[in-house]
């Protein structure tokens, strides 16, 4: 691996030797960065007038979307200065935007991570408790999760400042723990849907059964929660993998190449969240009409609407 100056160096070399790749580099962060920062402005902006949200759920969805915007904001901005200051040759510049690009986005990525690992065991919770899930997941609870994953993305970036071989070595395990723990909640969403979706979707007092209609959003549901896992793991497997080959193999430029467009693709995760959020949110608005169009009758959908937060 390479140090600080040595990745100032390797930006000026890309810059100058491999323009084509540079200028898609900066292209794709450019563009993802101002998606994401619209993005995510809009999704705070959104949950600050929705009031259907359970608060737990909805603290959940503003950290995912406060850290997708400092992606935005902040780390996408700092790493195109990096290689717009080496290509230019500003090597003072050049390594304090290197720095200030590695420390945000180690902050920033660490808190979208433990964020959408804190949705899917919320979602989990939700669907294992039922009717105890407001008892159990108080706001009280939520916000010491929230501060309990905020010190561990700030101790993560604080690797920073030791080297960068101990950032990227830090890495891997923080990667590893949050998409177990996601895909292993989402399987059990999946597998609890499939097996025993009459037994958890009855209403307390209802006849034992599921209408069609109710059938068919359960069924959207849990293609929303997959689709959620699935851009998880698609955007950020691909640095996961390229991380553990560099550390067990001597560096080369293909492989660093590869490693800069598996970070773009991990930004990018930033500009993708924000449209999963609207599409969720938008079902929670149409299931919430609906239920006013069914007041008064015996149609009532909570779990719907604590699974999909």
């Amino acid at each position: 691996m390479f140090n600080y100056s040595q990745q100032a160096g390797l930006h000026c070399h890309l810059s100058r030797n491999f323009s084509t790749f540079t200028g898609v580099f900066l292209a794709l962060n450019i563009a993802s960065s101002i998606t994401a920062t619209l993005g995510n402005a809009l999704i705070l902006v959104a949950l600050q007038k929705e009031s259907s949200l359970n608060p737990p759920s909805k603290l959940f969805l503003r950290c995912m979307a406060f850290s997708d915007l400092g992606v935005g904001l902040l780390v996408q901005p700092a790493a195109v200065t990096s290689f717009l200051c080496a290509a230019y040759q500003l090597w003072n510049l050049c390594l304090l935007s290197g720095f200030i690009w590695n420390f945000v986005s180690a902050f920033f990525t660490g808190v979208s991570f433990a964020s959408i690992t804190a949705i899917s065991v919320d979602r989990h919770l939700a669907l294992l408790l039922g009717i105890r899930y407001r008892q159990v997941v108080t706001i009280q609870r939520t916000r010491v999760v929230v501060a309990l994953f905020l010190v561990v993305s700030t101790a993560y970036c604080l690797t920073v400042l030791i080297s960068y071989n101990v950032f990227i070595a830090s890495s891997v395990p923080m990667w590893s723990i949050c998409l177990i723990i996601s895909t292993y909640c989402h399987t059990r969403i999946y597998l609890t849907l499939r097996n025993h979706i009459q037994a958890q979707i009855t209403p307390q007092g209802q006849p034992n059964g599921i209408s069609p209609e109710n059938l068919s959003r359960y069924r959207k549901t849990v293609s929303t929660t997959l689709w959620l896992l699935a851009a998880m793991i698609i955007c950020n497997f691909p640095v996961f993998s390229v991380t553990i080959i560099g550390t067990a193999t001597s560096p080369n430029l293909s492989l660093i190449m590869v490693q800069y467009f598996a970070v773009a693709l991990i930004y990018f995760n930033s500009s993708l969240n924000p449209l999963l959020c609207c599409w969720k949110i938008r079902e929670i608005r149409n299931a919430k009409s609906k239920r006013g169009k069914h007041n008064g009758s015996s149609f009532h959908f909570c779990p719907i609407k604590q699974l999909l937060l």
